[in-house]
Parts: C-alpha cells; sequence; structure tokens
C-alpha cells in the first residue's frame, strides 16, 4: 500500500494540519505517519486513555456535529481520530494498488497516537460513524483481520460504497444503485460489530443491514428511538465504560483455548508484536485440535508497557501454576515468534527452577538476533528496534539445547536459527519468509512431533 507521510505536530501546527484539540485535552508534540488518512481531527484526553476511536464522518464532511461527538467521547476518555470521509475517499482513491485496503493505516496511526500519549496499555481502536460513514465502517469490516479492530458501530449504514477500486476483501460483493454493496468474510466476525437504526434510516440501508444480520448472526442489529447523533454517543460511551474495566484472566492479555489434554501437556505462545492473531491465533487453534490447550499472550498489549525478563517471567510462572493446575498437565511448551520468540530465552532464565523443570521444549519461532521488552511503533513501522533487550542466542547458552526448538523461513534474511545448529539445537527450516508461507497447520505438525519425542525421551 501507498503510504502518504504527513507530519502532525499537536501543539503547534493544529490549523495547518486541520488537527482539532480541545482546551482540555493533553497537548503532546508527535509526529504521524497518517497514510492515506488526510490530516485527521486528533481529540486525546486527559490522564489514561480508556478507549480509542476512530470517527468517519457522514457525507457532508467533518463539521460542527462531529466536533460534538468527539469532545463528548474525549471529555469520558477516549482518544478521539476524526476522519472527514469526503476528503478520505478522495484520497482513497488515489491508492495505485488494484484493489484499496483501509485497516493497516487505522491500526499505525492508533499506535502511534497512543504511543505519544504514554499510556499504559493499548486500545485496539474502535471505528464508527453515521449514515455513510457507517457504510464505510462495515465495509471496512469486511477487510479487517481479526484482533486488530476493537470494536465497529455503525448507525443508520447506507447500503454502498462508491470508490474507483473495490475493497481488499475475500467478502462477497455486487453492483449496486450508489456503488458496491459489500457483505462479510467467511468464519467469525473479527470483532464485534453493531448496528443501529434510527427513523432516519433508508430503507436500503436498513435492508443491507439486516441482509448483513442473517449472513452474520453475531451482529448485533438494534431499532433505536434517538437521534442518530444521541445513539452513537450513547453506544461509544457504553464502550468506553467497558473498555475501562478489566475482565482479562489473571489480569494479563490472555487468550484461552481449552481442550482435554491428550499429551500431558499445555502450550503457553507469546505473540509477535502485531498482536495476537494470524500466525499465533492458527497456530493456536492447531494446536487445540492436537489436544494440546493453550494459553496465547498478546504481546502488543502485554509490552505496550515496557517489561523486563524478570516481571514477564514472574506473569508467566502465575500463567504456567494457574493453568497447570487447571488442565491437570504435567508438561509445558513454551512457543514465541518473532518479537515473542527473541524474548523468550531470556525470560525462561528467570523463571523459578520449579516452573523450568515443567517446561518440556521452548520452540522458537522466526528468532532474530535482538530481544525487546516494549512494543516499538518505529519497529512495527519497518524500523528496527534498539535491542535493550539483549541477544537471544547468548541467553540461549544458559538453557540446555536438548530443550530448544529453532524453527526458521529459508527466506527469512534475519534468520539467528541456523547458527544455532552446532550448539546441539535442533533447527528447522520451512520454506518461506517470515511468516513460513502461512502454512502454520504444517507448522504445528512438527512442533509437535518434536514435542513428542522429548516427552516421550
Amino acid at each position: 500500500m501507498r503510504s502518504i507521510f504527513k507530519t502532525v505536530a499537536i501543539s503547534t501546527l493544529l490549523l495547518a494540519q486541520g488537527i482539532t484539540v480541545p482546551a482540555l485535552a493533553q497537548r503532546v508534540e508527535a509526529k504521524f505517519d497518517t497514510g492515506m488518512i488526510p490530516s485527521p481531527h486528533i481529540l486525546m484526553p486527559q490522564g489514561e486513555v480508556k478507549a480509542s476511536i476512530f470517527l468517519l464522518s457522514d457525507e457532508n464532511g467533518w463539521n460542527a456535529d462531529e466536533d460534538k461527538q468527539a469532545e463528548a467521547l474525549t471529555e469520558k476518555g477516549a482518544v478521539v481520530i476524526g476522519i472527514d470521509l469526503p476528503t478520505y475517499i478522495t484520497s482513497l482513491g488515489k491508492d495505485p494498488d488494484d484493489c484499496i485496503y483501509t485497516i493497516s493505516d487505522i491500526e499505525s496511526l492508533a499506535q502511534q497516537v497512543q504511543r505519544s500519549l504514554g499510556n499504559g496499555s493499548y486500545r485496539t481502536p474502535i471505528i464508527a460513524g453515521i449514515g455513510a460513514g457507517a457504510t464505510y465502517v462495515l465495509g471496512m469490516m469486511s477487510q479487517s483481520p481479526p484482533a486488530t479492530i476493537g470494536e465497529a458501530v455503525a448507525v443508520d449504514p447506507g447500503a454502498a460504497i462508491a470508490l474507483p477500486k473495490v475493497l481488499c476483501t475475500p467478502a462477497e460483493k455486487k453492483t449496486v444503485a450508489g456503488g458496491i454493496q459489500y457483505g462479510l468474510s467467511d468464519g467469525s466476525l473479527p470483532a464485534p460489530t453493531s448496528i443501529f437504526l434510527t427513523k432516519s434510516a433508508t430503507a436500503d440501508g436498513t435492508a443491507h443491514a439486516e441482509a448483513l444480520k442473517k449472513e452474520q448472526p453475531d451482529i448485533d442489529l438494534e431499532q433505536s428511538d434517538r437521534s442518530a447523533q444521541e445513539t452513537l454517543i450513547q453506544a461509544l460511551s457504553d464502550r468506553i465504560d467497558a473498555a475501562s474495566q478489566d475482565n482479562s484472566p489473571l489480569g494479563l492479555p490472555l487468550t484461552i483455548l481449552d481442550t482435554r489434554p491428550t499429551l500431558n501437556t499445555m502450550a503457553i505462545i507469546i505473540s509477535g508484536d502485531g498482536g495476537w492473531r494470524d500466525i499465533d491465533a492458527d497456530l493456536g487453534d492447531a494446536l487445540q485440535e492436537d489436544g494440546i490447550p493453550v494459553v496465547g499472550l498478546d504481546a502488543l498489549r502485554y509490552f505496550w508497557s515496557k517489561k523486563d525478563a524478570v516481571s514477564t517471567a514472574a506473569d508467566l510462572s502465575r500463567v504456567i501454576r494457574a493453568y497447570r493446575k487447571q488442565w491437570g498437565v504435567q508438561n509445558v511448551l513454551l512457543i514465541g515468534y518473532s518479537f515473542g520468540a527473541d524474548l523468550l530465552p531470556a525470560t525462561y532464565n528467570q523463571l523459578p527452577e520449579a516452573d523450568r523443570s515443567r517446561v518440556a521444549m521452548l520452540s522458537l519461532l522466526a528468532l532474530s538476533n535482538s530481544a525487546e521488552f516494549e512494543i516499538s511503533v518505529s519497529g512495527w513501522l519497518g524500523g528496527s528496534g534498539s535491542g535493550e533487550g539483549g541477544d537471544p542466542t547468548v541467553d540461549l547458552q544458559k538453557i540446555d539445547p536438548k530443550k530448544v526448538q529453532c524453527v526458521y523461513g529459508t527466506e527469512d534474511d534475519e534468520d539467528a536459527c541456523k547458527a544455532l545448529a552446532p550448539r546441539g539445537i535442533e533447527t528447522i527450516g520451512i520454506a518461506g519468509g517470515h511468516h513460513f508461507d502461512e502454512d502454520y497447520e504444517a507448522l504445528a505438525k512438527k512442533i509437535v512431533a518434536s514435542l513428542k519425542k522429548r516427552i516421550n525421551s
């Protein structure tokens, strides 16, 4: 995707860049790469960010109504990134690619803005809008991967999106009056999605919403007696309140994949810096199907605030003890992917001996020579991290090589695995690059095969 670099200096370039900050908002100096989102209206709350909201205007553009919405949400603790829809549509139309992908810009900007505020935990963005903005919100949900958008709220959406090119999505699409009508991708919703219909909803928009609900029964479709503005504010206020309540297991960003253990083993997977999705989620599902219950640690959320090997090991120990007891297993399989792999050796070395003795295998996927214990937004944008966490290959010198498996993509230029083979560490090359050509089922089979050799020896 083309990246249009835009600089946003919050306290000094407000008018020049089209940035709106209310009087009570915290002011910071920051530069943001906004991609195809032109001159966003960024409103920042005082104190800890409770939620991150991308608010799309209707077809009339960003005006006083959107200002009122954004200010009300900011007062409740949300950082609001407002998008002027007509200008955004023009920008999207200039994308040189064959289709248009919107989610990467939203995710990137959400991370950059939240990092500039220094909030302690990352809030996945909520996308929301009224009318045409709501239509685009639902179109975005047709192309969003899981665990990327936090939630979608659409009030009185229309039925079609008018762009020069189609959205990049495998979802069903058809030409109707006014543009392209998008369904949703197969499988589970990538994030909770709510559609509200007020008395202002159009007939074709209502029909489209009802069709989406039929296609995806998990969509929350509600009628509202309030105005569209009031409905949106109430819905988003409810979600800000809910986001501030931490109901995560052990107070950690965990995904639990329960199953009856057949190998007397549980797995803990520390994700890459993109969070619990793609390879991490698919690998977890595959292990679950093989009779290995899984605890997934979302690295994006856990390491959003800086940790170290000692504090990470303390939390990992709590996970090991709680879930070994819950599942009644003896063995633990520790897996890290990319960012998660790099920090796993140092973390393992800080575990109490009682926990280390239960670890049957460490599987390091796409290992490099540099570890971090904090998510780097510059790294997410393609830059290199600081390497403050040390070199994981050095930390591996303290670990029994018979316990370690290192898996690399044969086309991965940053691989650190191959150099470990002379130490007696199991190294496995898989065709492809950093993501192993997305053949995660085959990857799971190699991990399980190696695990069985270790627990049966």
